[in-house]
């Protein structure tokens, strides 16, 4: 018989977290010890007082008001050790929340060579921090993770984000340079790359090209599509994703619902729909989401934290609102939780045998697995 889960019974089951930005899920104190360390300028070092100013509150911030949330938690992340630390933080705070499996996504350019436009480094750096270069970035992550991962026992793998003003700001140069490191490290824990960021401002379809300079390799495309913009264009976004950049998942894709064959090529294809229910942008409410009639066309949704301290909605949170607005059961629970187990971007066999061995050794009932 199906049950009503609670917030602790969520939190204690096992769960699988597809769609992680790592800036927005640095703890304001881990933050606030980082900036002290390495000379990061914060308005201020009081921690309920940071806090306040740190985190998303209001719910009618504008889009470039939330982007600038991030600039502190970047700011840590352009020093060796401070992005290190972040990222083996990162897993333990997975573990911590019984998350199994998780994919975490940055943006090497941002904490290297190509910061975002808005981030002036007077404005966070005591001192002007030496670049690291794109490389570097991609192995101090890696080296947390790995690290991380030791301490903790659960799998974790790496995307790598291209925003979607690199065309414009950086030239093709930066793009091409995100794609060549994603391949390079694509049997290091290096599992796909993404576009994330304004999509209000840019498309996808510039982007094409060089998502499907990764056919034939191991990564895999997660673009973010149909998140921003009006109904009209985000629809239009998820069918370019899909069709276009070839997508293996895609973040968020609000309108995905409205058209019965982009839903079933989600479906034939078993691209993975991520969805984070408490997201504070603009059209992402729950109800906006529809996932019960994703269910019902049998997409592969799945539920994702995102952003989980910069949104203050942890996955367990996610999960507990997408349940409770839904009316949904410990049925619903498992099936987007069998999704998330059979979409997620593995390093490798072993890999994926390991995460779905301890998801039916913590209760996951094995009929549920697609091998």
């Amino acid at each position: 018989m199906s049950t009503i889960l609670t917030h602790d019974e969520i939190y204690r089951l096992p769960k699988i977290d597809l769609h992680r930005h790592v800036d927005g899920a640095i703890k304001p104190e881990t933050l606030i010890r980082l900036a002290k360390e390495f000379g990061v300028k914060l308005p201020t070092y009081e921690l309920d007082e940071f806090t306040k100013l740190y985190q998303i509150t209001e719910p009618d911030m504008s889009i470039d008001q939330i982007f600038q949330r991030f600039g502190w938690g970047i700011a840590v992340m352009r020093t060796p050790h401070g992005l290190h630390d972040v990222f083996r933080e990162q897993v333990h705070d997975l573990a911590e929340e019984n998350i199994l499996c998780a994919e975490l996504r940055f943006a090497p350019g941002y904490h290297s060579i190509y910061p975002p436009p808005w981030y002036k480094p007077e404005m966070y750096e005591t001192e002007p921090f030496p670049a690291m270069s794109l490389h570097q970035t991609v192995c101090y992550a890696l080296a947390g993770i790995e690290r991380g991962m030791k301490e903790t026992g659960i799998a974790v793998n790496l995307t790598l984000s291209i925003p979607r003003e690199s065309l414009s700001v950086w030239g093709k140069n930066s793009v091409e340079a995100i794609v060549k490191l994603a391949l390079q490290f694509q049997n290091e824990g290096v599992v796909a790359i993404d576009l994330a960021c304004d999509e209000y401002t840019y498309t996808p379809d510039p982007y094409i090209p060089y998502f499907r300079a990764t056919r034939g390799s191991r990564i895999r495309r997660n673009p973010h599509g149909g998140e921003m913009g009006s109904p009209e264009q985000r629809l239009k976004n998820i069918a370019t994703c899909l069709n276009g950049l070839n997508a293996d998942g895609i973040g968020h894709a609000l309108e995905i619902y409205q058209s019965i064959y982009l839903m079933f090529l989600a479906r034939c294809r078993n691209i993975r729909i991520e969805r984070t229910p408490l997201s504070p942008v603009p059209g992402c409410s729950l109800a906006d989401g529809h996932l019960d009639v994703l269910l019902k066309h049998k997409v592969p949704v799945v539920i994702t934290s995102d952003d989980p301290v910069l949104m203050q909605a942890s996955l367990t949170d996610n999960w507990l609102a997408a349940l409770n607005y839904h009316q949904f059961t410990d049925e619903q629970f498992w099936q987007m939780t069998a999704n998330a187990v059979n979409t997620a971007f593995y390093r490798d066999e072993a890999q994926k045998t390991r995460v779905q061995e301890e998801f039916v050794k913590r209760g996951l009932s094995e009929s549920l697995l697609r091998r």
